[in-house]
């Protein structure tokens, strides 16, 4: 079983393994920032796609590629129409996310200066954000291939040009010592070599 965040598609990895091995029963499963190493620890995924920051404790990691990270804005907010934002421009925005998962917004941010920073709503979804986001609650910041997956025409995502990209990786338990894993492993490694010549989003 192969983990997997929101927008990253693993179709060519998975297909590989299958036909190298038609045998075996290669299945997916979506996670989320608040489970995609749990899925790992539990059993629930032999490997996973993981976007850093996470927590990488009795797991092996293997760095895959990096893609930058946008702001997601209701399509009225007065930044919508930029080609590109920094971050000193989001100082005055609401972030519908935990602070330190972008603690480049959480060094500027006028609300945790001034102590009126409101609690965000829970949120655990990538679309349960963008609702929030369309209501006009705040905005968020997501890798630019999430936000082109759930491209949608009340937000629009802006390219942030001084904030550092996402790294995303694959991971798997430190314990377990299987050959399919590894070869899983090789396989995404190769694609994604070749998927850095082009466009970094895909893992195709």
């Amino acid at each position: 079983t192969v983990g997997f965040m929101p927008g990253l598609t693993v179709t060519g990895a998975v297909r590989a393994l299958r036909a190298r091995h038609p045998h075996v029963d290669v299945t997916v499963l979506r996670t989320s920032w608040d489970d995609q190493t749990a899925v790992l620890h539990d059993g629930r995924a032999d490997v996973s796609y993981l976007r850093l920051p996470a927590d990488q404790r009795g797991l092996r990691v293997r760095p895959l590629f990096t893609e930058p990270r946008v702001v997601v804005l209701r399509a009225d907010n007065r930044l919508a129409g930029k080609e590109s934002v920094a971050l000193a421009d989001l100082a005055d925005e609401h972030l519908l996310q935990d602070p330190d998962a972008v603690p480049e917004w959480r060094d500027v941010a006028t609300e945790l200066r001034t102590g009126a920073r409101e609690p965000e709503p829970f949120v655990r979804t990538v679309e349960e954000k963008l609702e929030h986001v369309a209501a006009g609650r705040g905005v968020v910041v997501l890798p630019l291939s999430t936000a082109t997956f759930y491209t949608r025409p009340d937000v629009v995502a802006v390219p942030v040009r001084d904030l550092a990209p996402n790294h995303v990786c694959l991971a798997w338990d430190a314990a377990r010592r299987s050959r399919l894993v590894q070869e899983f492993v090789a396989i995404a490694e190769e694609q994604a070599a070749t998927t850095q010549a082009g466009p970094p989003t895909v893992l195709t």
